[in-house]
């Protein structure tokens, strides 16, 4: 396995996990909203935000690429 293959793979399960963390605080925050807890839901939502903002290396792995 070259040294690219090592990259690559180690960043498809670092977006896979982050994948699934975001798949779980969305489904926090639509059950939040399910359930009237709207203070719930608005942090679940604001953290959503701070995920989407954050960088990710994957992302910058495959523009240098």
């Amino acid at each position: 396995m070259t040294a690219e293959e090592h990259a690559a793979a180690l960043w498809a399960l670092e977006r896979a996990s982050h994948d699934e963390f975001v798949a779980k605080i969305r489904a926090w925050a639509e059950a939040a909203e399910a359930s009237g807890d709207e203070l719930r839901a608005r942090r679940h939502r604001e953290h959503l935000s701070r995920l989407a903002a954050m960088p990710k290396p994957w992302e910058r792995a495959q523009r240098a690429a």
